[in-house]
């Protein structure tokens, strides 16, 4: 995984991933709070992920973001 930040999304819920883990979550990262953490981890790259139904099934279900990036990869939309 490149040295960036990945957002995946559902509904009204976010989750940040670096280096394939989790490092937050919430309703929403701001962007000030996403800056501060790129300038953090010298991280100048971010893309974003949307989950299809049933990843979002399974974060409504257990109330949190899956723990790494590689058991969120195929739940992601695809285009």
């Amino acid at each position: 995984m490149k040295n960036k930040f990945i957002i995946v999304s559902l509904d009204d819920w976010e989750g940040l991933y670096y280096k394939d883990k989790l490092i937050k979550e919430g309703h929403e990262i701001k962007r000030p709070e996403l800056v501060d953490l790129m300038k953090k981890h010298q991280v100048w790259d971010v893309d974003f992920d949307y989950l299809d139904a049933e990843g979002e099934e399974i974060v409504q279900d257990s109330g949190c973001m899956f723990h790494t990036y590689e058991e969120v990869k195929k739940y992601i939309e695809s285009n």
